[in-house]
């Protein structure tokens, strides 16, 4: 299902997503559909980088260690 969604954008990314628009032959409403779920799936990819990064419990593996661990497989 999807929803109708109003917002203001400034002139020049108008002027972006029309060219990126035309250049794909693709909708308007595709493109930005594309830039949103890119946004959306880095920005939780960077949320739970930082969470890992953050947790105190999780045990530090140094490089040596772990390049053994990744090409014993």
């Amino acid at each position: 299902m999807s929803k109708i969604l109003t917002i203001r954008i400034e002139e020049d990314l108008v002027d972006r997503i029309n060219a990126i628009s035309k250049k794909l032959d693709r909708s308007k409403n595709w493109v930005i559909r594309q830039i949103l779920r890119n946004y959306l799936e880095e920005m939780y990819d960077v949320e739970e980088a930082k969470k890992i990064i953050i947790d105190k419990t999780d045990e530090v593996v140094g490089h040596e260690e772990a390049k053994k661990e990744i090409l014993s497989d």
